[in-house]
């Protein structure tokens, strides 16, 4: 309403310019008036019908406009392909008028006259603007038949209707993505000519044709791929230039960017191909490039050892771009298991997978238990700090019995915990332990992760228990009085049932190895318990 109250004030008043009727005609404005009302400016050549001479019609009467005459009106909601009628009281001069004429935004027009030559039509030449205020003048001046000039100015306006508009989309998709047989629906928000619709297609190659409605009127279309679209590519969808309303008007430009959906394939399996060592224990799994359908991958899965097929539990993970195989039973030592997925398994897109792919690992080899005990007291042997790990012991056994080490280091009040003494194992200490504590002294590390975890370490030197536990002290200095240091802390933790202490405490561990290492000042003391059962 503010747009049309500007437009209206921007109207001159019109002198003597007798205004009767600003009406529509047949797809048109229709603008009468008893001395001239505004035909339209040809913005480079005007088309125009000369008149016929006419010698004996008398020059126009000019009177003055009764006061309800100054009004003007201004049409709205016009097609921008709608003409323009105007009516003139006497017959006109066509070459005269189209000089006179002018049109605010500029537009190429055509001009024609009924054959009295008093009624002009002015139909755009392409169109006029959408949603744009139009004015169109006659300027003083402009001739009659027999040469007599009209002695004021007339102007007439109108508002044309926002343009056409047409949204694109794809008619099947995936999370964003196109399927390869995926049609563009075409929806415009008024009718349009049929005939002019047409969509074109960027890269070229493919083409999108349109579907038989069955003669059912419709503002929506719907263009089917001539072919299947080629997977991972983006095509640009546009209106084709042209593309007309029911009114005969263009349509606003639209376009679609559609992305199709990649084909699937096998980034990497876990365990790697050719891996050796496997734990029996292992998880498998197998990663792929695009988010999978469930029921058909894991159909074309496939996991063997030798001949014999596992059986096992899936689960997905990644936005369903990984599938975690779980063996029902532990893998054999020493064993070749073979695992894949077959052409048959599809993406949630509906591809089907690139190839089939598989590979082979193999387990590791039943190791030798080297469980060696030495007694509950005896020396550690082999090490750098033998006499520090055996010291350890005694006050490891002095807690576990229900004893207190003092910060002297001595034992006091032993006994009371009904706990066996923890005996000592030389193949624990050798090939976990003192290795471990050397690592950590050596790189000045202070956690149970730095080689695997305690499980995975005491796996690889034969003791495939699942019951152990392990303490690390970090300290620095005096061997003795650091690993003393390391033990106080345990102990303090009885108030609270602390892990260190857990594990001191812990009725079914039956073992121990003790590793210390002293590096550049730094000591690490190492204590994995076991129970091998």
């Amino acid at each position: 309403m503010r747009k049309l109250a500007a437009a209206a004030l921007a109207i001159p008043v019109l002198g003597p310019v007798y205004l009767r009727v600003l009406m529509a005609r047949r797809r048109g404005v229709g603008i009468a008036a008893s001395l001239l009302v505004a035909a339209t400016v040809v913005a480079g050549s005007v088309i125009s019908t000369p008149p016929p001479t006419t010698a004996t019609i008398p020059a126009p009467r000019f009177d003055a406009l009764a006061p309800l005459e100054f009004a003007t009106e201004i049409r709205t909601s016009e097609s921008p392909s709608a003409p323009v009628t105007i009516a003139f009281p006497v017959r006109m001069s066509p070459s005269s008028v189209a000089a006179s004429l002018s049109v605010d935004p500029r537009t190429d027009v055509r001009l024609t006259w009924d054959e009295t030559f008093t009624m002009l039509t002015v139909r755009p030449k392409t169109a006029w603007a959408p949603a744009t205020y139009h004015t169109i003048s006659v300027s003083a001046g402009a001739l009659d038949a027999t040469g007599s000039p009209t002695s004021r100015a007339t102007r007439a306006a109108f508002l044309t209707r926002e343009p056409t508009t047409a949204a694109l989309s794809a008619s099947d998709t995936f999370r964003g993505e196109a399927l390869s047989n995926s049609s563009v629906i075409v929806t415009f928000d008024r009718p349009i000519r049929d005939a002019t619709l047409a969509l074109q297609v960027s890269p070229a190659g493919i083409d999108f044709e349109r579907v038989d409605n069955g003669g059912t009127p419709t503002t929506s279309y719907r263009f089917a791929p001539s072919a299947t679209l080629e997977p991972d590519t983006t095509y640009t969808i546009s209106l084709v230039a042209g593309t007309l309303d029911a009114d005969g008007a263009p349509i606003a430009p639209a376009s679609l960017e559609l992305r199709t959906a990649g084909v699937p394939a096998v980034v990497r399996f876990r365990p790697r191909s050719k891996e050796t060592g496997v734990s029996t224990t292992a998880k498998l799994s197998v990663r792929f490039t695009e988010p999978m359908d469930h029921a058909t991958t894991e159909a074309a899965w496939s996991a063997s050892a030798g001949t014999k097929k596992l059986a096992g539990t899936f689960r997905w993970a990644e936005n369903d771009t990984v599938l975690v195989f779980t063996p029902s039973a532990k893998l054999g030592y020493g064993t070749n298991i073979s695992i894949g997925v077959g052409g048959g398994a599809m993406s949630q897109a509906g591809m089907a997978l690139a190839s089939a792919s598989s590979i082979t690992f193999r387990t590791a080899a039943k190791p030798t238990p080297r469980l060696v005990s030495s007694g509950g007291g005896g020396g550690v042997g082999g090490g750098s700090w033998a006499a520090v790990e055996t010291y350890y012991l005694g006050l490891l056994n002095c807690t576990r019995q229900g004893g207190w080490v003092t910060s002297t280091g001595a034992c006091s009040s032993p006994g009371g915990s009904g706990l066996n003494a923890l005996t000592l194992s030389k193949g624990i200490s050798d090939y976990v332990a003192r290795p471990y504590a050397k690592l950590l002294a050596v790189k000045g590390l202070c956690t149970h992760t730095a080689d695997g975890d305690p499980g995975t370490r005491l796996r690889r030197a034969g003791y495939t228990s699942a019951y152990w536990g392990e303490n690390i002290g970090c300290r620095a200095g005096d061997p003795f009085a650091s690993v003393l240091a390391s033990h106080l802390y345990f102990q303090s933790e009885s108030s609270y049932n602390g892990g260190h202490w857990r594990n001191i405490m812990r009725a079914d561990f039956t073992h121990v190895g003790i590793g210390v290492w002293v590096y550049s000042g730094r000591v690490r003391l190492v204590c994995d318990f076991y129970w091998p059962h």
